[in-house]
């Protein structure tokens, strides 16, 4: 479209065309004529039946994927930006809208720059951003609500809602495809830190994010998927596995018995069973090292 940015927006989504709806609107409004890429992970044929419909009835062709082996959210995000030929890709969660748009041909994106939104009516703006993340970040901000400043050249942007020049993106190796799910977007925007590829906020971007969608119906499969990326990541960072495994252990226990006081058997459970994995782990360490 003469005027508009040469951007691509794609979205990895798992049985999410109930939210898709909002999310395409959201990108004609903001940016018409873009074109919007999907990659389905889930297996519901209704919902897949849902999807397609949905992108035959957008203004602006939508691409549809199907992969229902599922092989993860950094997977998909690489599989898509691999068919993309456009010199920006903007990775959206389903469950995110755009609401401010900034950009245009005339006013573009800095390259070799990953850039994320303020995010609008979705909780605390600083959940989405930070500069480092240390267990000790980690603690702070999950149990003392601290937030980091927003990145400018340094830090990290939420993989919900992602903009990057696509020469930059594929020469960091896109994601790494080790993280099923979570930190996949921590673990880029570091990377991408250490090349020389800078990391900010448009502040005049803005996205609203409803946040979970696919997540809160899998509760307690997520939070140990969460505990999976957790541990690769502190790992390669140098920070002591153990430790971190005994964070998890004293924090899921705090949680489920703060679950179990609000009547939540479900989400208990879910921590019950993340707790008992931390304390495994730890057992298992404690014996490779014994027998080293």
């Amino acid at each position: 479209m003469p005027g508009a940015l040469d951007v691509d927006v794609l979205v990895v989504s798992f049985n999410s065309a109930d939210t898709l709806a909002a999310c395409f609107a959201s990108v004609e409004r903001a940016a018409p004529g873009t074109q919007i890429a999907v990659r389905e992970h889930g297996t519901d044929p209704a919902a897949l039946a849902a999807l397609r419909a949905l992108a035959a009835a957008h203004p602006t062709r939508v691409s549809v994927e199907h992969d229902p082996t599922n092989p993860g959210f950094g997977a998909g995000c690489n599989a898509l930006a691999r068919s993309s030929s456009a010199e920006f890709v903007l990775f959206l969660n389903p469950d995110a809208e755009i609401v401010d748009w900034p950009w245009s041909a005339a006013a573009r994106p800095p390259t070799e720059t990953i850039v994320g939104p303020v995010m609008v009516d979705s909780g605390d703006p600083g959940r989405h951003w930070g500069i480092d993340y240390r267990i000790r970040d980690e603690i702070a901000r999950s149990w003392l609500r601290r937030r980091s400043a927003a990145p400018s050249g340094r830090g990290f942007v939420s993989g919900a809602a992602l903009l990057v020049d696509r020469a930059s993106f594929q020469g960091l190796g896109g994601f790494d495809e080790r993280y099923f799910l979570f930190y996949e977007d921590i673990d880029l925007c570091l990377r991408a830190n250490a090349a020389g590829i800078a990391t900010a906020v448009e502040g005049h971007w803005t996205v609203r994010h409803a946040g979970a969608h696919s997540t809160r119906p899998r509760f307690g499969r997520s939070l140990q998927w969460s505990y999976e990326s957790a541990v690769r990541f502190h790992g390669s960072r140098g920070a002591p596995v153990t430790g971190y495994r005994l964070y998890v252990l004293v924090d899921a226990l705090l949680r489920g018995t703060i679950r179990r006081g609000r009547r939540d058997a479900a989400g208990a459970a879910a921590y019950r069973a993340l707790a008992r994995r931390a304390a495994h782990d730890l057992v298992s360490d404690r014996s490779r090292r014994s027998r080293s």
